[in-house]
């Protein structure tokens, strides 16, 4: 789906480890955290992993943050624990507690609605690759889950093309809405699990994109999104500031 394309020899290979580590990152926004995903990120090394790809960036203080999230939670998980990052989950993908969608339709349409053009945008961009998502109904084709998959998939490839593929897609479908979600999230989670998984992905997903960019020459065509931890938390106090009354058929609903 790309044109007039260069790429580095000798890059491809880097690009299966960015994939194997998008997986866990995936797992922590396609359903609730247990016990044994903590278990499993912290047998893994997990943040060592993420920590070596972000080396020498400005980002990569945001693994050492989640490792230490992970490290100070008691093993196994206890219940009341588990039950707040249940709560955490809930909010941010399945009831909309924080307002903040997990979907590109919501972000990048004018009327801020499910199932829009850029759904089906994406759909196109799967059925090029010979994909299709479960039940676009329960979830639909833009939703954070699934658009990850599409990159880690391409990133899998490894081909020039594929490459170049995931470089465009990410500017197009994910990158543009991404970075105001996760900020949302992290501001509004109360347990630092979801907090620090939200901005770990951030990091990571923008260092990717800075790889992509290395290895096949595109640029990102969307501009850098100056993100914080602070500006997360001046978020979260300007929301505070001006809260009102949700109103149904009045307020926008997310």
């Amino acid at each position: 789906m790309t044109d007039d394309m260069t790429f580095r020899a000798g890059d491809a290979g880097s690009f299966t480890l960015w994939a194997e580590v998008l997986g866990p990152v995936i797992r922590m926004h396609d359903r609730e955290a247990d016990s044994a995903l903590v278990e499993g990120l912290w047998a893994a090394d997990f943040p060592a992993i993420a920590a070596a790809l972000l080396e020498g960036r400005d980002e990569a203080g945001v693994v050492e943050g989640f490792s230490r999230v992970l490290a100070g939670m008691p093993r196994p998980v206890p219940a009341a624990i588990l039950d707040e990052m249940a709560a955490d989950f809930a909010d941010a993908y399945l009831t909309h507690g924080f307002r903040a969608a997990p979907t590109g339709s919501v972000w990048m349409t004018e009327d801020h609605l499910e199932r829009q053009q850029p759904m089906f945008a994406v759909r196109d961009w799967y059925a090029h690759y010979g994909l299709t998502v479960p039940d676009w109904r329960l979830r639909s084709d833009d939703h954070i889950v699934h658009e990850m998959q599409f990159v880690a998939h391409l990133l899998a490839l490894g081909t020039p093309d594929a490459l170049a593929d995931a470089a465009v897609f990410m500017d197009g479908h994910l990158m543009p809405w991404l970075p105001d979600w996760c900020l949302k999230v992290a501001a509004h989670a109360r347990h630092p699990f979801l907090a620090g998984a939200a901005l770990m992905t951030l990091a990571l997903l923008t260092a990717l994109r800075e790889d992509l960019a290395a290895a096949t020459g595109r640029a990102p065509d969307v501009a850098p999104h100056a993100w914080t931890v602070q500006a997360g938390r001046a978020e979260r106090q300007a929301e505070a500031d001006e809260e009102r009354p949700f109103v149904p058929g009045l307020s926008a609903s997310w």
